[in-house]
């Protein structure tokens, strides 16, 4: 759940203020199973689990869906590599196991990656030790990757002429999953395909209060785009809330058997440093692990892991200079990396599960990344803890069960709960995109991006050719497409579009995209009048 205050309304919004009038009319005018109160990972994907059990399901907001923590981070979907130093092997298996079905759920949205670990002065690890722990992480992940490999110094120097070879002792490169768009769209998408099984959700609610009695909850929320009192019924309440979940039961009379605390990643965007596709990996000067991440024809630079106190926090200059100055004396360059050249930033605060009594005062890395539900049937809460893109299936399921605790009656589906749309669906697209004259490199990106609404895209394109050439150099997207972003996306925004729709605010500077004729139309085409 994200900060309160006011917001006004985009002016001339059309498409999605209509559509989304219509999901506040069943949102308070209808009783729930389920309200779940944050639109990121883990409200999105237990909204997909219990919709997909056939139940009644609502999901709040007070800001746009996937705006906080789940829009800042690395776009990896991984098994936790980097926990094998603290020797969790139970948790980074686990992981392993969700990484796998997720990427094999959603293949044209997960892409396998090359990792390269380049093991210098700075490395806690010997390079052989390194590779022993490569491939133990291989057959964690049931080999379900290309195999891990061994290089030399001098080979290092060859296969990725970007790393500086001359402080490294060899390198390790492995498999790992990488979101090919960004982490925000891949949440929305999940949230989309729950609206697609009957739940409704609706963002820039903001809940002000709940009040438990013998038949569920009835939450008091605010309208955040038109100052509007509400209220919403609903059987039992699904705390996602994030790094805010601490507050949130609180608000709601909730006692949580676990605690949180947090943690402060940043990341800075930066031209594009290796034109290789892999992620480079290093040990900074604490011994701790940070990356070179492709982002589109960017580069993403990052994490940082420094102890906050609590979910507010936001990139210093320290954190960036740290950055850069990490990177530069791990790369070899034309020109060193400068702060006039960080194109964008990225910085959102982890939410970690610790139990009563653990020291949190060891070695920050070492605390556990795992997730937690807990399930209050005697007040009929849900609580959601920690969590991860890579391990939302998990949290998913556990929260159908834990729904099925406090008392509501969940079926199981006739078939998986999860997963891009069938085959039959995707060869449709493909026959409906031919005949438009949509070429296969950019079928492949709409199927990405959209699944099954992709064929709508096709159907406009069928119409008129000229609505699917990409909007500029710089917006890849096409008329067409943003025609039918607009009339389901919930973007009330251009900060919606261009920060977590797509990921232009993270490739191109804001003084850029405002001078781009691409991103002109594409906010004609979201927020044009009825007239």
């Amino acid at each position: 759940m994200s900060a309160t205050g006011a917001a006004a309304p985009p002016h001339g919004a059309f498409h999605a203020t209509a559509a989304r009038d219509q999901s506040l009319e069943r949102l308070t005018t209808q009783d729930h199973d389920a309200l779940i109160v944050g639109g990121g990972i883990n409200g999105a994907i237990s909204a997909l689990a219990m919709a997909t059990h056939g139940l009644r399901v609502a999901l709040i907001d007070s800001e746009d869906f996937g705006s906080g923590v789940s829009q800042e981070s690395s776009n990896l979907i991984w098994g936790g590599f980097k926990y094998l130093q603290s020797y969790d092997v139970a948790l980074v298996a686990g992981l392993c196991r969700s990484r796998n079905l997720l990427a094999r759920s959603y293949a044209s949205r997960i892409r396998e990656v090359r990792f390269l670990a380049a093991l210098g002065s700075t490395s806690p690890y010997s390079p052989a030790y390194a590779a022993l722990g490569a491939h133990a992480y291989w057959a964690l992940g049931r080999f379900a990757t290309d195999r891990p490999r061994f290089l030399s110094s001098s080979s290092l120097a060859v296969a990725e002429p970007a790393i500086d070879s001359d402080d490294v002792q060899g390198a390790v490169e492995y498999s790992d999953y990488l979101l090919a768009d960004n982490d925000a769209r891949f949440v929305l998408q999940l949230l989309l395909d729950a609206v697609d099984n009957g739940a409704v959700a609706v963002s820039r609610v903001r809940l002000d209060g709940a009040e438990h009695a013998r038949r569920g909850w009835r939450a008091n929320v605010t309208d955040r785009l038109t100052g509007d009192r509400r209220s919403i019924s609903a059987a039992i309440l699904v705390n996602a809330a994030g790094p805010r979940a601490t507050e949130l039961a609180t608000l709601t009379g909730t006692t949580l058997s676990q605690a949180l605390c947090y943690s402060k990643g940043a990341h800075i965007v930066v031209p594009q440093v290796t034109e290789s596709g892999r992620v480079l990996a290093f040990f900074d000067d604490d011994q701790r692990l940070f990356y070179v991440i492709p982002m589109g024809h960017r580069s993403l630079i990052g994490t940082t892991d420094t102890r906050v106190e609590d979910a507010e926090a936001s990139i210093t200059h320290d954190d960036r200079d740290f950055l850069l100055e990490q990177a530069n004396a791990r790369l070899r360059l034309p020109g060193a990396l400068r702060s006039e050249d960080v194109i964008a930033y990225r910085c959102g605060v982890r939410a970690l599960v610790i139990d009563e009594g653990t020291d949190t005062d060891r070695d920050w890395t070492e605390l556990s990344r795992r997730h937690a539900v807990e399930a209050d049937q005697q007040r009929g809460t849900v609580s959601i803890l920690g969590g991860k893109l890579s391990d939302c299936l998990n949290v998913g399921e556990e929260v159908v069960e834990a729904a099925r605790q406090c008392g509501l009656e969940p079926i199981v589906p006739s078939r998986a709960w999860f997963g891009e749309p069938p085959e039959g669906v995707r060869a449709r697209f493909h026959r409906s995109a031919a005949r438009a004259g949509i070429g296969e490199p950019a079928a492949a990106r709409l199927w990405r991006r959209h699944g099954r609404r992709a064929l709508e895209v096709a159907d406009v394109v069928g119409e008129s050719r000229e609505l699917g050439e990409p909007l500029s150099d710089r917006v890849e997207c096409s008329a067409a497409e943003v025609m039918v972003m607009a009339r389901h996306e919930h973007i009330l925004t251009m900060d919606d579009f261009l920060r977590r729709r797509t990921m232009l605010a993270m490739l191109e500077t804001a003084e850029t995209l405002r001078s781009d004729p691409g991103v002109e139309r594409a906010e004609s085409l979201l927020f044009r009048s009825a007239a």
